[in-house]
């Protein structure tokens, strides 16, 4: 049985906030693709100004503002969603992360936990490509670090009411600000709700009711100047209606017959304690975190009918004249528990350096059930999966940049990797036999980067990055022993050019970035035919290509501009359907990327107080399966989001809407049940807030 690693002293526990634990400094404009001295590429700098201008308050609002960057999100709070970057992907439960994710220095673990709600951020920063060696989670294909605000000098302190269509309801509290001596903290309370989207015509009401309520607590201590002791407590509580679904052969997807009401229950809880201590040739930090992640239970109507209608089985056959009933309730669990310390050097020097371990334990356990009536055909059939996979990942890394003259920066890295998987689990059939698997795999990988950036004027950077990144193989709980539930790891061979330009006095900032990635063993979900398992198969080659654009200007004084623009060409080179003989996908586009995303925003600040600012998101055409077929592939579409206020030093009011064209559009397909879940329609609402 795999076992957490405990730190030998919890007092120097991790921060992999690490050289962004400082102060944040925030313009009053929008900032993007910031130019950092120590960085072989450029990093996406998504200031809290920005995530405003595009009204962002989950994870997947981040969609189109970051080049390259996807969230397939099936309105499920996180469960199941599919982060892409760069052509890579995660599978919709039991594979690593392709994009890994830290908030505040707390390492996130798979994608389907990850937070649904954005806390009040101050900065959103995004790498593209391998990051192994410059983080201790491992960054197979990029990571996304999420900064909360620090406290300053004075209490501060805000509350935001926020109100709109389908009873939406918001409220906010945040404080910050010294406590008496030494210490000082950071404080947020938010609560939100709404009712459906989806309306239920069988039982007469909306299906998709939506409620959250959550928390982040940090106290700090700074007993002097190069010492920093912080813990930070969040907590998350959801009270969810059904995931939104409907039948792709609906008319309006914003309606269903379900006669059976599903719902989320959801709770989250996460400890961690930071640390800092500045030493007179650079920093040591360190991070211990705790995390529990509980649904309980998550249930869905898989057929969307009332029982009295055919039935559209799996692969899209209707069983015409038999009704049916198919449900799912699935509960699961996860526990994880991470630790990391990092010694970096001091900045000054031509040569900067920065190494660390880490490790980090995980333990997902969950039962599925699907439950399946089709009178005259069969009797009521209950599928049942019980699971407990865990995984132990430990990890040594380090980066060094080496500044060879004014114009010439050198960056090499490189990570060691240990992974270690077990799964125990059993499944009962209508048959009632029970089928049993238990199994253990470990690995041990090597990751290496190396990067070259010119100053090519004082203005204007030109750069090269070519890096590996791997994402360790493990086991999917779904899948019988005969269909074999492992799965190998992933290989990315990452190669991107660029250049980075940024004038002060213009106050403007361009990125443009070309990458070629080559994907080896690439992890991709299969249906199983004939039955409700899915697997995890690799597809033995992938390429993905692309360019990536970023634009931020401040032309005049109140006027600020912000776009961006992402091509992806990611196809299968190599990719054989284990399940389906003769099924071929080579030429292929690999499902859940878009072909493209951009979005540009424009906000102006008038003297007396008023502003006015309005937001577009574009998002190419979408496969949802490997052969892309026609009714499985969402077309190209665009959302507009605009706002106007008032805003003064301790007070503002703002009337928005977004989706103003009321654009229909599917954040996710299911083909297995000829299903999607249709993106927010149009909306409206206030928001107030004071600030004392």
């Amino acid at each position: 049985m795999i076992r957490p690693i405990q730190t030998a002293s919890i007092t120097i526990a991790l921060s992999a906030t690490l050289h962004a634990q400082d102060v944040l400094r925030l313009a009053p404009t929008i900032v993007e693709a910031e130019r950092i001295d120590d960085e072989p590429a450029a990093v996406s700098v998504i200031s809290s100004p920005s995530l405003e201008l595009f009204q962002a308050r989950s994870f997947s609002d981040l969609t189109g503002i970051v080049p390259g960057f996807n969230v397939v999100s099936p309105d499920s709070r996180g469960y199941g969603q599919v982060v892409t970057m760069r052509g890579s992907t995660n599978t919709l439960f039991f594979s690593p992360p392709a994009l890994g994710l830290t908030i505040d220095g707390v390492p996130q673990g798979p994608a389907f936990s990850y937070p649904s709600e954005l806390l009040g951020l101050s900065e959103v920063r995004v790498y593209r490509g391998p990051q192994g060696p410059n983080f201790g989670l491992n960054g197979a294909a990029g990571m996304v670090e999420m900064f909360t605000p620090r406290p300053g000098e004075k209490f501060e302190g805000a509350f935001t009411a926020d109100c709109g269509s389908y009873n939406h309801i918001g409220l906010g509290l945040q404080s910050s600000g010294p406590l008496g001596g030494d210490f000082s903290h950071t404080f947020q309370l938010f609560h939100d709700q709404r009712d459906g989207f989806i309306r239920n015509t069988f039982l007469g009401d909306e299906a998709d009711d939506r409620e959250a309520t959550g928390g982040l607590f940090n106290l700090f201590w700074n007993p002097s100047d190069d010492f920093e002791l912080r813990l930070r407590f969040f907590t998350e509580h959801v009270n969810d209606g059904s995931q939104r679904l409907s039948s792709l052969s609906s008319p309006d997807p914003f309606n269903d017959a379900s006669d059976f009401r599903g719902f989320t229950d959801l709770e989250r809880y996460q400890w961690s304690i930071h640390s800092r201590k500045d030493l007179h040739w650079g920093k040591l930090e360190t991070i211990t975190s705790y995390q529990t992640w509980d649904l309980d239970p998550s249930t869905v109507d898989l057929d969307l009918t009332d029982g009295t209608t055919p039935w559209v089985v799996f692969g899209g056959t209707p069983l015409a004249g038999f009704p049916a009933d198919a449900r799912s309730a699935i509960t699961q669990s996860q526990d994880l528990v991470s630790n990391e310390i990092r010694f970096s050097s001091d900045e000054a020097g031509a040569f900067r350096w920065q190494a660390g371990v880490f490790q980090m334990w995980t333990d997902n356990e969950g039962t599925a059930i699907r439950t399946t009536v089709v009178p005259g055909l069969f009797p009521t059939v209950n599928d049942t999966t019980r699971f407990d996979i865990e995984q132990l990942d430990l990890a040594t890394f380090g980066n060094v940049t080496w500044q060879a003259n004014d114009s010439i920066a050198i960056d090499a890295g490189l990570r060691l990797d240990y992974h270690e998987s077990e799964i125990d689990r059993s499944k009962t059939d209508i048959t009632a036999a029970t089928d049993t698997v238990s199994a253990s795999d470990d690995e041990l990988f090597v990751s290496p980067v190396l990067g070259l950036t010119y100053a090519i004027t004082p203005t204007l950077d030109g750069f090269v990055r070519s890096s590996i990144g791997n994402k360790p193989g493990g086991f999917s709980a779904f899948v019988d022993s005969a269909n074999g539930p492992s799965f190998d790891r992933e290989t990315n061979w990452s190669n991107e050019i660029g250049f980075q330009y940024h004038n002060p006095d213009r106050d403007l900032r361009i990125g443009l970035r070309g990458f070629w990635d080559q994907i080896e063993d690439y992890q991709f979900n299969q249906s199983v035919p004939g039955g409700t398992d899915f697997a995890i198969v690799n597809a033995d080659e992938v390429t993905s290509r692309g360019i990536e654009l970023d634009l931020a200007w401040t032309p005049a004084e109140r006027l600020t501009f912000r776009g961006s623009m992402g091509y992806v060409h990611a196809e299968f080179d190599s990719y054989v359907d284990p399940f389906t003989p003769g099924a071929d996908f080579n030429g292929k586009e690999v499902p859940f990327v878009p072909e493209y995303t951009a979005s540009a925003g424009v906000r102006y600040d008038f003297e007396s107080g008023f502003y006015a600012q309005s937001a577009v998101r574009v998002a190419g055409s979408t496969h949802y399966d490997a052969a892309n077929s026609g009714i499985h592939t969402q077309d190209s579409y665009v959302l507009w989001d605009a706002e106007i206020g008032y805003a003064t030093e301790r007070f503002s009011i703002g009337l928005y809407g977004r989706n103003l064209l009321d654009e229909e559009y599917y954040s996710f397909i299911n083909p297995q049940i000829a299903a999607g879940s249709p993106g927010d329609p149009q909306f409206f609402g206030v928001r107030l807030r004071t600030m004392f």
